[in-house]
């Protein structure tokens, strides 16, 4: 039953621990800024190519740009929106501002955008994976109290406050609280 249990608790706590993403950051800001090269090198306006790119939106913010693109939104207001992208957004919007104001080419800008944007992602992916048994460990180090309790600890922590042990037992559990916080945030940040 032990083990039953143990697994259990292991199988429901292990996705909130590992945070298991199909995409991760930077892999949909590459597919847009690499869009977007692709639509400027076959001669697009710059607001065209951004409309264009933003279509094969997944992310939130790909979502808002491709509504202001579709929305008929200024220039300035689409390079707002490409500057809230999490990766590249500051260096894109500038390029949106810059090629929008001088008439320049932005093709090359947008292809190396692409290039840093897919670096950030492989980035996120080497961490989460160097990590990986780190979080696992919380996962299990974070589990063994809540295990502990639901096999029959709160009859013993029942018996050591009737010994006269109240003070004992508030402040280990506080304790015990305290460091499975701390040990969660650890293994999210």
């Amino acid at each position: 039953m032990f083990v039953t249990v143990a697994l259990g608790l292991l199988v429901l706590m292990a996705p909130r621990i590992v945070r298991l993403r199909a995409r991760p950051a930077g892999v949909d800001e590459q597919q847009f800024c690499s869009a977007v090269y692709a639509e400027l090198r076959a001669g697009a306006s710059l607001r065209d190519a951004i409309a264009q790119a933003s279509l094969q939106a997944d992310c939130a913010e790909l979502r808002a740009i491709k509504a202001a693109a579709l929305g008929g939104a200024s220039i300035n207001q689409l390079a707002a929106e490409v500057g809230r992208l999490p990766t590249i957004g500051t260096a894109a919007a500038a390029a949106v501002r810059v090629a929008a104001l001088s008439g320049g080419r932005a093709a090359g800008i947008f292809l190396r955008l692409a290039d840093r944007a897919a670096q950030e992602a492989e980035t996120v992916r080497q961490k989460r994976v160097l990590t990986a048994q780190a979080r696992m460990s919380a996962a299990v180090v974070c589990g063994i109290p809540a295990l502990w309790l639901a096999l029959g600890g709160f009859g013993q922590l029942r018996r050591l406050v009737a010994a006269g042990g109240g003070v004992v037992v508030v402040v280990g559990l506080g304790l015990q609280i305290l460091g499975v916080a701390l040990v969660w945030r650890l293994a999210s940040a």
